[in-house]
């Protein structure tokens, strides 16, 4: 028979409670070995190592330090495991890690949203490490005076657009991703009639380009010719856009060149409008 063991200065009524749920617990052995056991965390009958309603695994109360070291050993390996695999689908197979999600095998991969955020993360501490650049800003004379002064004192200090920049680009690319989705959602609605699965795609190819942005920053040391092939970075994104659409919507290949064209014309121009309002924004605070 198993051994029950009750933890020290455990109540009368956790005690009966304890008692009723059937529970008995070997030394040192996980809570799913016992025959008959029950959930801890919601009481519900366990069938395994992870139980059915709430998700919660089944290990001991007290975990040994053996146990301890093999389930912190396990979080991190199968979490490193997920990284490094998620980062091959989204690097060198465009458009895979969308297509899986939407096909439902989603637990062998980090989850959009995460994977957004820590390639954003990526590039905007990059960016914070790397020396200011230097941004000119000018106007035609006699358009506004107020904006002329400001320019002229941003010239002086170029740290000024570029902290205006560094702050608010985290927060446009935030918001305009949901746009990247309706632009595709507009050319492949036939294919996907639900806006949601197009909100994927942009998540994923926007996780992309900050990993590609962050390369480049982070290569902005190299000099000589082959600083040149810092531009492949920022081409890299057309035809990879290219081969996402076609994996994930299907199509002709040269019917796809020319979405992805119009895509990245439209959702360009937006951008560089949305960059444009930043200047202004910071000019006008000045």
């Amino acid at each position: 028979a198993a051994i029950r063991i009750y933890p020290k200065n455990l109540t009368r009524a956790c005690a009966a409670k304890w008692s009723a749920l059937h529970i008995p617990l070997s030394c040192g052995k996980p809570m799913e070995a016992a025959e008959g056991g029950g959930c801890l965390n919601c009481s519900a009958e366990l069938s395994g190592a992870w139980c059915a309603r709430c998700g919660q695994r089944a290990v001991a109360l007290r975990p040994t330090v053996h146990e301890l070291l093999h389930e912190a050993f396990h979080e991190l390996a199968h979490f490193d495991g997920k990284i490094l695999r998620t980062l091959k689908l989204l690097l060198f197979k465009p458009g895979a890690l969308t297509r899986e999600f939407l096909d439902g095998m989603r637990v062998r991969s980090v989850t959009p949203i995460r994977l957004y955020l820590l390639c954003s993360l990526l590039f905007f501490g990059i960016l914070s490490a790397m020396p200011t650049g230097k941004m000119k800003v000018t106007f035609k004379k006699g358009v506004d005076a107020q904006l002329e002064q400001a320019a002229a004192r941003a010239n002086q200090d170029p740290s000024i657009i570029t902290h205006a920049f560094e702050t608010a680009f985290p927060k446009v690319m935030f918001i305009l991703m949901p746009l990247f989705g309706l632009i595709v959602f507009a050319f492949y609605w036939r294919a996907e009639r639900m806006y949601v699965p197009h909100f994927y795609f942009a998540v994923h190819y926007h996780a992309f380009a900050f990993v590609m942005l962050a390369l480049f920053e982070a290569t902005s040391f190299i000099h000589g010719w082959i600083r040149l092939s810092r531009l492949l970075l920022i081409l890299a994104l057309f035809p990879y856009l290219t081969i996402a659409l076609r994996r994930v919507y299907g199509g002709g290949r040269w019917l796809t060149v020319a979405k992805m064209a119009a895509i990245m014309f439209v959702y360009g121009s937006v951008v560089i409008l949305a960059m444009a309002a930043v200047v202004l924004y910071t000019l006008r605070r000045l």
